[in-house]
């Protein structure tokens, strides 16, 4: 046998940098109340804030608190370009919660 065991990729259209976007990111302004109900491995739901300039993290309509940054700058860019994305808690920490961001 001659060859490679290496695979071509086909043409078509380029992989968006927003579909491969992940990254961990701690909640800023926690809200103690909602941090409570919280556990590693919740599912948090992202959406824009008012003005696109931040990204809150909700759990059942509850504001858990915000992500700002310049991944998160990125992020808005790609949630207004239609792609979704999740925040899944990673660290419980006291106050702190760290969340690791991906693709809904």
């Amino acid at each position: 046998m001659s060859g490679s065991n290496r695979r071509r990729r086909g043409g078509g259209a380029p992989v968006s940098p927003c579909s491969t976007l992940t990254f961990d990111a701690t909640v800023n302004s926690p809200q103690a109340t909602a941090l409570a109900t919280l556990a590693v491995g919740d599912v948090l739901e992202l959406t824009l804030m008012t003005g696109g300039q931040g990204v809150a993290v909700m759990k059942n309509a509850a504001i858990v608190g915000t992500l700002t940054g310049i991944r998160v700058a990125q992020m808005i860019n790609c949630m207004n370009s239609g792609f979704d994305y999740k925040a899944i808690v990673s660290t419980l920490n006291g106050g702190q919660c760290v969340v690791r961001v991906e693709l809904l």
